[in-house]
C-alpha cells in the first residue's frame, strides 16, 4: 500500500472541525455530575431482579416453544394411529407439520426482533442449516 505523508499545513490541529471546536466555549459539569455517574455506573453493574428477567422476549420465547413442543407431544400420545393405512394419518402428519411450520416461524420472528440477544451459533440453529 502507498501512502503519502499529510503534509504540514493539512495536520490534525489544522482541520476544520478541530478549529470549530477550539472556538466553542468550554462547559463546566452540572454540580450533580459526579453523583449522577456514580449512580448510572452502580445500576449498570446490578442483575435485574427475577420478575423483570421473565418479561424478558428470550425465556418468553422459550415457554412458547416448549409448551407448543409439550402440546404436539401430548396430542400425538393420546392419539395414536390405530391403523398404518388410515386415511386420517396423513392428515394428522400434515396438521403435525403445519403446526409444526408454524411454531419455528413464530420462533424466527421473535428471534429477528432481538438479533442481539441470541449468538450467531443460536440463529444458524434456529434458521436451520
Amino acid at each position: 500500500m502507498n501512502r503519502h505523508p499529510l503534509p504540514p499545513d493539512d495536520s490534525w490541529e489544522s482541520d476544520a472541525v478541530w478549529k470549530l471546536l477550539d472556538q466553542a466555549p468550554p462547559r463546566a459539569a452540572g454540580p450533580r455530575f459526579a453523583d449522577n455517574t456514580a449512580r448510572a455506573a452502580r445500576l449498570a453493574g446490578t442483575p435485574r431482579a427475577w420478575w423483570q428477567r421473565l418479561g424478558a422476549p428470550i425465556p418468553l420465547v422459550g415457554l412458547g416453544a416448549a409448551t407448543a413442543s409439550l402440546a404436539l407431544a401430548f396430542m400425538a400420545l393420546t392419539h395414536p394411529p390405530t391403523h398404518p393405512a388410515d386415511p386420517s394419518t396423513a392428515s394428522n402428519d400434515e396438521a403435525f407439520a403445519a403446526i409444526q411450520r408454524l411454531a419455528e416461524a413464530e420462533v424466527l420472528s421473535a428471534a429477528v426482533d432481538n438479533l442481539d440477544d441470541f449468538t450467531d451459533t443460536e440463529l444458524v440453529s434456529l434458521i436451520g442449516f
